[in-house]
């Protein structure tokens, strides 16, 4: 749109390759000496790269405050986003580009204080909400009924629902040629075709429409009930306030400029208000000091469904187009080129598709565009034709079309000599040296800790998990042994931030892992948590946080008076000290006499701590005493075993145990062959007899039977009392046990499950073996059929 000799405004759609392509026609019409781009005037410093030959989008600035690094925004571009053809237009052909919108550090200045504003009223309603509870509802009685007596088209808001007050303003306008939403018709009206400088006054004047009926139709309401709109509007009027000053500022020093912005602030831009106005609404504005870096990025971020404002439904469909329209290629090489992918992707996938196929499915899109009366077919054209012949109807490899080719999962590269933080500098030199890549896509990986590289990939990663940046997702190990990893990998652009949180720590991922660890083991109270701290240090090698937490954890352990808590942290330790050398981990490191002191505590302070407990905290003390129990096994040690089945049997005498922990310790000790079978025949009586209450016994039970199947198996007087007493259970108590029993008949496996529904079945061990004898005549058949077929009896 031109709006007078001076100043063309071009409206764009964000990342539209229809847009893209009209506006870089337009450049070429125009030849301005400025380009101004919508963009925070922060981004100035450093766009320039976007023309460097090793720079492949999608990537995007970051802007962040270095002091607060949350504080932090994405401007993505992709090869398709207008703004990008606009940078590489300008540097190609020296013309000064600059950014005209409201600099971010304003903007996270306003964006903390709207935060503030809504906490202070947060917490302002919920003091008042117990005072006016009671009027709150005969206020609500009173406007029912009022709203009764009302016609049905009045009322604070003329709109049928919040649903269609929220839609958007181009939805409105469009709806009357129908189509459900602006996004479908904007994407078929502009972004499907190849057009120049005319198109931009058909958008201006689309917009000038859309924003006269929005403002007409808002006028007059109240929209106190719409306080995030509401602010959006107010930042976008700061916004345009701001674009027009810069316009201003630049037509004082240039003879022709274009102007690059969203297309619903042309109007903003053509109708500027008075200067004052503009003035009065900028003063005042505060302002903080913010940097600004180049990331990869993906087009899984482009999309809606990860939360970006300005999100596409299809980026990876979108690049087709662009080059499509680059390339100036006909609407049939356009089919042939998308439905090969398909193809590709499809037999990669493991699906059968031939050429036949493509050819086929080329066809029937452009049919069906042709009976739609669209020029060009669009993308549901190209999956529908894809579905009704390439996958034959079947609608699941369709997903995989649309996360692959539609979204895709394709990640951006920077150049490297990009300025880079000295933390992310050493992150991608570790990368480099480890063989690893960045990847969108998750990438499965399996490292042997016996080799230099595995176990230099794995202390990376798992230093990287400790600074917050999760790239890779572990996944323990397939099969036994503790020299295996297996990872997943999966690099977002989100980790940018985080990496730049963690710089403050340190210059290298070891040094800030190291910092933070060593923060975290003095901020923490808790002998379990510590145990934890430890144990990820060492997988991660972090030898200068490893002296401070076992500092800390010998002066915490030795006073902490949670015996619960000290059991939890007892198997974490073990293993640390046992495993340790697998990793070429020191076991010299101090553990061995913190364990020693922990077993002592715990084991004379195990009775105690299991009495008056109530249900959720006995079976979190059973937690943890399986754990104890499981750690004091791997140790070995005798002393350490006596004094346990020691502190057990004091458990086990004690009635004012939670049953299912009674029941828990007697199993152990018969495991142990401290108890023999007559005796715990004695105490199954003791607590299933009728005295007891059967939500006692169901209790004990469950202790008892615990990953206990063979007991079961193999006991018969076990197995006889408890028939005996379920069979003598009333309706009502049989039905309030049954979820105990069938908890502890869970942790069986499939196999046991199998022999214990046999001998259910059968009545003893002995019957349910016979069930499983065979025909000898049967036998002998089979014997003969299977000597016939391998050759043995002609």
């Amino acid at each position: 749109m031109k709006l007078d000799d001076q100043v063309y405004l071009l409206g764009i759609r964000h990342h539209g390759p229809g847009c893209a392509h009209a506006l870089t026609q337009a450049l070429r019409e125009i030849e301005p000496d400025l380009i101004l781009l919508e963009g925070a005037a922060e981004l100035e410093q450093c766009w320039q790269l976007a023309s460097h030959p090793n720079m492949k989008p999608p990537v995007a600035q970051l802007i962040y405050d270095p002091k607060q690094p949350h504080q932090s925004t994405f401007y993505p571009w992709g090869e398709f986003s207008p703004e990008w053809q606009a940078m590489i237009f300008a540097q190609k052909n020296n013309i000064a580009l600059q950014m005209m919108d409201l600099p971010a550090g304003i903007e996270f200045e306003l964006r903390q204080q709207e935060e503030e504003r809504l906490a202070a009223l947060e917490e302002k309603q919920e003091d008042q909400e117990p005072e006016f509870e009671n009027e709150l509802e005969d206020e609500t009685e009173c406007n029912e009924d009022q709203n009764d007596n009302q016609p049905e088209d009045e009322g604070p808001i003329a709109v049928n629902s919040l649903q269609d007050f929220l839609r958007t303003p181009l939805d409105r306008v469009v709806h009357a040629a129908g189509y459900e939403d602006g996004e479908t018709w904007w994407d078929i009206t502009i972004e499907h075709q190849r057009s120049g400088l005319e198109i931009f006054s058909a958008i201006a004047e689309l917009m000038e429409n859309s924003r006269q009926a929005e403002e007409q139709r808002t006028a007059g309401q109240d929209q106190s009930a719409f306080h995030q709109q509401q602010a959006q509007l107010q930042r976008d009027q700061l916004r345009e306030a701001w674009m027009r000053k810069c316009l201003r500022l630049a037509r004082k020093n240039h003879k022709k400029i274009a102007v690059v912005c969203g297309a619903w602030h042309v109007p903003a831009l053509a109708n500027p208000p008075k200067v004052k106005d503009d003035n009065d609404k900028l003063k005042g504005l505060k302002k903080r000091k913010v940097d600004v870096a180049w990331v990869p990025y993906t087009y899984q971020r482009f999309s809606f469904a990860s939360g970006y404002g300005a999100g596409i439904e299809s980026p990876g469909w979108y690049e087709h187009l662009h080059k499509h329209h680059q390339q100036n290629s006909s609407v049939e090489e356009l089919c042939i080129a998308w439905m090969i992918r398909i193809a590709h992707l499809l037999r990669k996938e493991g699906f059968g598709c031939s050429s036949a196929h493509v050819i086929e499915a080329v066809k029937l899109a452009r049919d069906l565009a042709s009976l739609r009366q669209l020029t060009i077919p669009s993308l549901a054209e190209m999956l529908d034709a894809a579905k009704a012949v390439m996958t034959e109807g079947n609608s699941q490899p369709l997903d995989v079309i649309r996360q692959q080719l539609v979204v895709s999962n394709r990640l951006g590269a920077l150049p490297e000599d990009v300025p880079q933080l000295p933390l992310e500098k050493d992150l991608n030199d570790k990368i480099k040296t480890l063989r690893l890549k960045k990847q969108a896509e998750g990438q499965h990986l399996v490292l042997d800790l016996r080799k230099d590289s595995g176990l230099a990939r794995s202390q990376l990663l798992h230093r990287l998990n400790l600074i917050e940046v999760p790239w890779g997702r572990n996944y323990g190990s397939s099969g036994t042994g503790t020299f295996k990893e297996e990872w997943v990998l999966e690099w977002k652009p989100e980790f940018a931030v985080a990496l730049i949180d963690a710089s403050t720590l340190g210059n290298t991922v070891e040094a800030a892992a190291s910092q933070k660890m060593i923060q975290h083991v003095q901020e923490t109270d808790s002998v379990s948590q510590l145990a934890q701290a430890l144990d990820a240090i060492q997988l991660s090698d972090l030898n200068a946080a490893l002296e401070p937490a076992i500092i800390r954890l010998k002066s915490l352990a030795a006073v902490s008076g949670d015996i619960q808590d000290l059991m939890e942290s007892l198997l974490t330790l073990v293993q640390v000290a046992r495993y340790g050398s697998v990793r070429n981990r020191s076991n010299e490191n101090g553990i061995e006499p913190i364990i020693h002191s922990i077993i002592i505590r715990v084991c004379n302070g195990l009775a105690p701590a299991c009495i008056n407990l109530d249900e959720d905290a006995a079976y979190a003390m059973l937690n943890a005493l399986d754990k104890c129990h499981s750690a004091i096994t791997m140790l070995e040690n005798e002393e350490h075993q006596e004094r346990w089945q020691q502190a057990l049997f004091a458990v086990v005498d004690n009635r004012s145990c939670h049953p299912v922990l009674l029941g828990r310790c007697n199993r152990i000790l018969y495991d142990l062959e401290q108890q023999d079978a007559e005796q715990l025949n004695n105490q199954f009586r003791l607590e299933l007899s009728e005295g007891n209450d059967v939500t006692h016994g169901a209790a004990w039970l469950e202790g008892l039977f615990i990953n206990g199947a063979v007991l079961l198996l193999y006991d018969d007087k076990l197995f006889e009392l408890l028939d005996t007493w379920i069979n003598q259970l009333e309706e009502e108590d049989f039905v309030r046990v049954l979820p105990m029993v069938r908890r502890s008949f869970s942790t069986f496996s499939p196999g046991e499950l199998n022999q214990l529904s046999g001998r259910v079945l059968y009545g003893s061990n002995k019957s349910s073996a016979t069930a499983y004898q065979t025909d000898p005549e049967l036998a002998q058949l089979a014997l003969q059929k299977l000597a016939f077929y391998i050759g043995l009896n002609p």
